[in-house]
């Protein structure tokens, strides 16, 4: 990985580095040779631990007035998801022991997208006075995004 992305990285808590491990090993699995915002939403969106179903969150508290269709609507949000990764291109097919070694950068627009969250966490939320030391967890989804 890039020098940056190290340091962002290390700045990452605990969920949100399990979340960036599985969307690097997504890409990886994929041949993708960076790791992208989308694999970063596949991953979440794919997640079944509690910890990293933030997507599927925020699609209930979207639409609170209709639970039912939720179920409904997280797949077709997988659904797209993979679409869109099967269009993105891959690296040539490496021998199976580079394979495993092979580490995909994360793209540019995945290191500013981390690099704002980082800058708007320190900021802190505008409807919150509090800077908790959260990125890309539950309780700073909910402090950002308050349901309706």
């Amino acid at each position: 990985m890039r020098t940056g992305a190290s340091n962002i990285q290390q700045a990452l808590t605990a969920e949100a580095a399990a979340v960036l491990k599985h969307s690097l090993n997504l890409a990886r699995r994929r041949g993708h040779a960076q790791v992208t915002p989308l694999h970063v939403a596949a991953t979440l969106i794919n997640s079944s631990s509690s910890a990293s179903s933030i997507l599927r969150r925020a699609c209930a508290r979207s639409s609170p007035h209709h639970p039912t269709s939720l179920p409904l609507q997280c797949r077709a949000l997988e659904l797209c998801f993979n679409v869109a990764l099967n269009r993105l291109p891959t690296s040539p097919l490496p021998s199976s022991s580079s394979l495993l070694h092979s580490h995909p950068s994360l793209s540019n627009a995945l290191v500013a997208a981390l690099k704002r969250a980082q800058a708007h966490q320190r900021r802190g939320c505008i409807e919150s006075q509090n800077n908790h030391p959260i990125i890309l967890s539950s309780r700073a989804t909910s402090l950002c995004f308050p349901s309706r």
